[in-house]
């Protein structure tokens, strides 16, 4: 009898292959290490989404990767290679509109989890770093949103490219530089397209995969913030390891999101409108749904003129983005209890609503000029 056939022979190799690479790079620490992190106050669902959000990216990752099989980042083929994936490619009308929702899911969760980690004043000390990194991996969902946008080469892709284009030119000093740079020509271009397409699939995605190592490293370092309630004995009490609980807790919750995006890919496909053209002719330019509130209150007459533009384009969100880096350092005050922070509270409240109801109001106008 060969020594393959003899049972148990398979799995003590496996076992030896598992005690080598252990022996080399601490596998079973490292196992122990991650799986037994202690979860003070127990196991939530509110957890999931530091999770979610990685799952979310090895999605878009892999999604991506599929999609780069087939698309061709020229002016003139890539319009023609996205039609050839929806319209051709076996799922390829699934794949693209995965990726294209889980986009939109990832622009949705990483404001949760950024929501979650003000409310709960998670990013006061020792967390500052923690809050820092978070803000910055923010910048590149929001970017990879942005830069993703333009590679159908649709007019609807064209145009909200350009208006974004339009809007990163008011920035003072380095604005008219990045606007020329993304351009590469008077007009959006092949240049356009493939620079895009550059910081789409190579620079965001290895910017993102080290923040996001930095962000779990600093993470682990400060341990879990979340809205512990009672003695710091009956907290102690409640405390789970990561495993099994709050991995059950994850796993449910990347599966629901899982099975969103495809309901949402089913239920509205991916359509492209016409091939991008310099003539917008009856085609009304507006971002992404997640780009429409602030798309919207660019609209109102405070932002006309020159000044207004350079006010609503430049000087609103800079302040904003220069607030939330500050914040940690301005806001020493140890108490974390949302309800026992009403400044704090109303802010998020007013900030959130603003935002749905500038959203709703683009939405409404939409349909009105359709």
């Amino acid at each position: 009898m060969e020594q393959s056939s003899i049972p148990g022979t398979q799995s003590t190799a496996i076992e030896k292959v598992i005690a080598f690479v252990d022996e080399r790079v601490g596998l079973k620490q490292m196992q122990a290490k991650m799986l037994n992190e202690p979860v003070p106050g127990g196991s939530r669902w509110a957890y999931v989404f530091g999770s979610v959000l990685l799952f979310l990216f090895i999605m878009q990752a892999l999604t991506g990767v599929l999609l780069m099989f087939y698309y061709v980042p020229t002016a003139d083929h890539a319009y023609a290679s996205t039609q050839y994936i929806i319209h051709e490619v076996d799922y390829g009308w699934f794949i693209l509109g995965y990726h294209f929702w889980g986009s939109s899911a990832m622009a949705v969760c990483v404001v949760v989890h950024m929501s979650q980690v003000f409310l709960w004043g998670a990013y006061k000390k020792p967390r500052e770093l923690l809050w820092l990194v978070g803000l910055a991996l923010f910048g590149i969902v929001i970017g990879f949103g942005f830069t993703g946008y333009l590679l159908p080469w649709d007019q609807r892709a064209y145009w909200a490219t350009t208006v974004g284009v339009e809007i990163l030119d008011k920035t003072p000093i380095i604005g008219d530089f990045m606007a020329r740079f993304l351009k590469g020509g008077p007009t959006p271009g092949q240049m356009t397209l493939s620079r895009f397409f550059v910081i789409h699939v190579m620079i965001l995605p290895a910017a993102l995969m080290g923040l996001a190592g930095l962000h779990l490293f600093l993470f682990r370092a400060a341990g879990p913030a979340g809205p512990f309630r009672g003695t710091p004995e009956e907290i102690k009490a409640k405390t789970d390891y990561f495993f099994p609980r709050q991995i059950w807790k994850d796993i449910v919750g990347m599966a629901v999101v899982f099975a969103i995006i495809c309901v949402l890919t089913f239920w509205e496909p991916v359509v492209l409108l016409e091939e991008a053209t310099p003539d917008p002719g009856d085609y009304h330019p507006e971002p992404e749904w997640y780009f429409l509130f602030y798309f919207q209150l660019l609209r109102l007459k405070i932002f006309s003129g020159e000044f207004g533009q350079f006010l609503g384009a430049v000087a609103l969100p800079v302040a904003f983005m220069v607030l939330l880096v500050a914040l940690p350092f301005i806001d020493k005050n140890p108490e974390r209890n949302i309800f026992k922070r009403p400044i704090a509270l109303i802010g998020w409240i007013v900030l959130m609503v603003t935002m749905l109801l500038f959203t709703v109001s683009a939405i409404i106008n939409r349909e009105f000029l359709d």
